[in-house]
């Protein structure tokens, strides 16, 4: 029906229309060696990410990841790393740049032939994560603004020395 917007096109396709046409289909019926590729591509990721939990001492099961393969110019898609956090812990989100750095130049150590630079990281809470926090703190906490607050009034007299429990002149 729109056969016009193609007659500038040749009869053979480039690799990248290749690519931008595998985007749109379902992943059964992408060409069989773009499957086992992209199945290769996950299983590394998910292997580069057990062995960078281990070496930096992170229980492999705090932390998960689903894959899903993006298209982009050229016929290698990038990668959709999803890291799915299943247990708390304030030092994940306190590192989780450098893990999300360390999981990349992992993945280009193990294959440096692709370009991993194009991956795309996230994180996901998973909601047995068990975070500690259930309200948002207030905003004063975001800038580093103490809140203000009034110490209370004691019954001791002024003078008090609190480490001997004694009132007078301290020396």
């Amino acid at each position: 029906m729109f056969g016009f917007w193609k007659s500038g096109r040749t009869g053979r396709k480039q690799s990248g229309a290749v690519a931008e046409e595998n985007a749109s289909l379902p992943y059964s019926s992408i060409p069989l060696s773009t499957q086992q590729h992209t199945a290769t591509h996950r299983e590394l990721v998910r292997v580069v990410l057990r062995d960078t939990l281990r070496m930096h001492g992170i229980p492999t099961d705090w932390i998960g990841c689903e894959i899903l393969t993006r298209s982009r110019r050229g016929d290698e898609g990038a990668l959709l790393i999803q890291l799915l956090i299943h247990h708390w812990h304030e030092g994940l989100l306190r590192y989780a740049p450098l893990l999300q750095q360390q999981l990349l130049q992992g993945l280009q150590r193990f294959d440096p032939a692709s370009d991993h630079s194009r991956h795309t990281v996230s994180w996901k809470f998973s909601p047995a994560c068990r975070s500690p926090h259930n309200e948002m703190p207030p905003p004063s906490f975001w800038t580093g603004q103490a809140a203000q607050f009034e110490v209370p009034a004691t019954d001791y007299p002024p003078g008090h020395d609190y480490a001997t429990g004694q009132t007078g002149q301290r020396r």
